[in-house]
């Protein structure tokens, strides 16, 4: 027998996930209605459970036992425990298709407003994801589809003086790529114009007067509040909102935005979602005596640095930075980030790196110490420790112990 979500609402107010249990081969799928809060009880019960097992197989009275057959014993049940978890998961999945279908009648409506001939192409609408993300999904979706039939395709008559055709297109994609979903919104417009994002990012004080970013560097700009390049507000665009709600949303759900542009060809926005919200696949690591955890995707590599590698600018405050494969990486010390640090800080030559990757590029973060890679239980913060800074909240350790989750993209250099 199998079990997967035949179909739930991504508009607001849907409550009911409805399971679909039934052999491929039959005719005739049975549905089952169960509430999305029965669904997430359960995700609860299973992270809990995964806790126990945890608790259970690490106990400290175990220490120093002669416990092979208890090993073994352990690894199954870890085992069972995973596959518990990725069925529960799988409950709260269902296809990206409605919030797709949603894209298809707004553009229809961007057509009438803006005068243009826009054909929607769309693959991958069958990509199953969390429920919890699809509600959210469409909320991004909108405002990079408005701005490409808006701002990236051009009308019908400059379209032909141009020699491309006069119907414009955005193709909408969606795959799965490992543990991630990955949504594509690319046009065949004009792309992005880099001397007009650039000058008025300037005038923003965004990047320095004799400063010239790389193109991936300058199109993270686009995503601070507030950014525009329209001379003149209309209903869909020139009030600089939009793009940092899209950046907003997508770090919320944990996920990545990667933009690729040329100009007079066209644009391309990629969004990385994870799968499900419930569990992280995460490294955890120790500094100090704080325990961070950071998820596997986020990060490029890690290494132990050689003194050569590290520097320091003097003319900046006295930022660190390492060099890692011929390009010079900003340091962000979490005990300095989060105003711990106390007395002098440990030599870098002394700690290990993890490099992550984000929109603004890699930075470079030195731990005391790996601890483990797991797959952790994801809990928000609340009440005073809502106000972390650079968290998506906290991780239940199978030890007892709980872990910040690291969001590496809000991270900054620090001294």
């Amino acid at each position: 027998m199998t079990a997967t979500v035949a179909g739930a609402g991504a508009g607001a107010g849907a409550q009911d996930l409805q399971i679909q249990s039934a052999p491929p081969q039959a005719a005739s799928a049975a549905l089952l209605r169960v509430s999305a809060e029965k669904v997430a009880k359960l995700m609860d019960l299973v992270g809990e459970l995964s806790l126990s097992v945890s608790e259970t197989i690490r106990s400290p009275d175990l220490t120093g036992l002669d416990l092979s057959e208890f090993e073994k014993s352990a690894h199954r049940l870890r085992s069972v425990v995973r596959d518990v978890q990725d069925a529960a998961a799988d409950l709260r999945m269902t296809p990206v298709e409605e919030v797709f279908r949603r894209m298809r009648r707004m553009v229809r409506e961007l057509e009438r407003q803006t005068n243009k001939e826009i054909e929607l192409v769309i693959e991958g609408e069958e990509t199953q994801v969390d429920k919890a993300i699809v509600e959210r999904l469409a909320d991004a979706l909108v405002h990079v589809v408005r701005n490409s039939a808006d701002h990236g395709l051009e009308q019908p008559a400059e379209r032909e003086a141009l020699g491309k055709s006069r119907r414009g297109r955005i193709a909408l994609r969606a795959a799965q790529v490992g543990s991630d979903i990955q949504i594509t919104v690319s046009d065949d417009g004009r792309g992005l114009n880099r001397d007009r994002i650039l000058a008025r990012a300037r005038e923003r004080g965004l990047v320095a007067p004799d400063a010239s970013p790389e193109d991936k560097e300058l199109w993270a700009v686009i995503f601070q509040p507030g950014f525009s390049t329209a001379d003149q507000v209309t209903n869909l665009s020139g009030r600089g909102v939009g793009m940092d709600v899209l950046q907003t949303v997508v770090s919320e759900l944990r996920g990545r935005i990667s933009v690729d542009s040329v100009w007079g060809r066209g644009t391309s926005v990629k969004l990385s979602l994870p799968l499900s919200l419930a569990f992280l696949d995460s490294l955890v690591m120790r500094v100090g005596r704080q325990l961070y955890a950071a998820s596997i995707d986020s990060i490029a590599e890690i290494f132990k640095p050689e003194s050569d590698q590290i520097t320091s600018v003097a003319a900046d405050g006295g930022s660190e930075l390492v060099k890692v494969r011929g390009e010079f990486l900003p340091v962000c010390r979490l005990q300095a980030f989060y105003g711990e640090q106390t007395g002098d800080p440990t030599p870098l030559e002394q700690q290990v790196f993890v490099v992550f990757s984000t929109m603004n590029g890699r930075i470079a973060v030195p731990v005391d110490e790996m601890r483990d890679q797991q797959q952790v239980v994801m809990k928000p913060l609340r009440g005073h420790l809502e106000r972390i800074r650079a968290s998506y909240g906290c991780a239940l350790l199978g030890t007892g112990e709980v872990a910040i989750v690291i969001d590496c993209e809000k991270l900054r250099g620090t001294k």
